[in-house]
């Protein structure tokens, strides 16, 4: 594994608070210092990924408002099953991925 060149980063902490990351390093076998950069790296990627759903669940509900209003506003064609059945048997559709909108 090729080592950065980046400068290592210092971080004052109280003996209990050290002492929390030596036990934890402890049961993961690793030395402190590995396991502070492996719990940092762990829970920034939490926080991603959490930032990235609340990302998803905003746009699905932004989405989901407006075909609600759309709805409730008459908006809202029947199509009937024929239709539904002529675009699925369409040999011109099926490779193809549908489109968002």
């Amino acid at each position: 594994m090729r080592r950065s060149n980046s400068a290592p980063i210092s971080v004052a902490m109280a003996s209990a608070e050290r002492e929390l990351f030596e036990a934890e390093a402890r049961r993961r076998g690793l030395g402190v210092s590995t396991t502070i950069r492996t719990l940092a790296l762990e829970r920034a990627r939490e926080l991603r990924d959490q930032r990235q759903l609340e990302r998803a669940r905003q746009w699905q509900t932004g989405r989901m408002r407006v075909a609600v209003a759309r709805f409730r506003a008459g908006d809202n064609p029947e199509v009937d099953e024929a239709t539904i059945n002529a675009l699925f048997d369409d040999p011109g559709t099926s490779g193809r991925r549908r489109r968002k909108t």
